[in-house]
């Protein structure tokens, strides 16, 4: 009898040790793309480095948490001379802001795999909070997709001034398309503290 209750609080001890870790981003199966208008013409791009860390909880979507970086000298219209554009001082400034950045504050539900993510988003190192809906599936094999396509406006990071600023030259809105692909999650165990 004591055998039996001292392993049954060894297992309990174990449980309550485990957790699920955030999923693991799998790079090649996942995208960020972009379109902006220039004269009317869509111009369309991709960054081809960034990261994630993703923990969706369906369960309780408040405990969830998401952020992501992207790396901007990775972007690519392939076309080298607008890439170069991109890029300059006007507008991403690779020089001065490596990396945008995306960190939820909070995470809700909307019902039927859809999220609404409350955010801080930074570009060109200004920092604006934002609003982002976002799905979560699963696919065979425990994978999971995160999609999400939004809106951002480009002069509330700065993005393009002086004479792309002029009008009709190229628009205000940005269209971003996200799709990212989760590995299975994994199961870390913690060591129970000792007393």
């Amino acid at each position: 009898m004591y055998k039996s209750i001292l392993l049954a609080g060894c297992l309990l001890s174990i449980s309550l040790h485990t957790f699920a870790m955030p999923r693991v981003l799998l790079p090649a199966e996942s995208s960020v793309t972009f379109i902006v208008k220039e004269m009317g013409v869509p111009v369309s791009g991709e960054f081809k480095k960034f990261d994630a860390a993703i923990d969706i909880d369906a369960a309780k979507p408040e405990k969830s948490s998401a952020s992501m970086q992207i790396d901007i000298g990775s972007l690519s219209t392939g076309n080298e001379e607008a890439d170069a554009v991109a890029m300059g001082s006007d507008w991403l400034d690779k020089t001065r802001a490596q990396q945008a950045a995306f960190r939820s504050i909070s995470i809700r539900s909307l019902g039927g795999g859809r999220y609404e993510a409350k955010a801080r988003l930074s570009i060109r190192n200004k920092e604006r909070e934002v609003l982002i809906q976002f799905t979560s599936t699963d696919q065979a094999g425990e994978k999971s997709i995160i999609e999400s396509a939004f809106i951002i406006k480009r002069s509330e990071f700065g993005i393009g001034g002086g004479v792309w600023n002029a009008d009709g030259v190229v628009a205000d809105d940005i269209s971003v398309k996200i799709r990212l692909v989760l590995a299975p999650p994994a199961i870390r165990s913690i060591p129970a503290a000792s007393r």
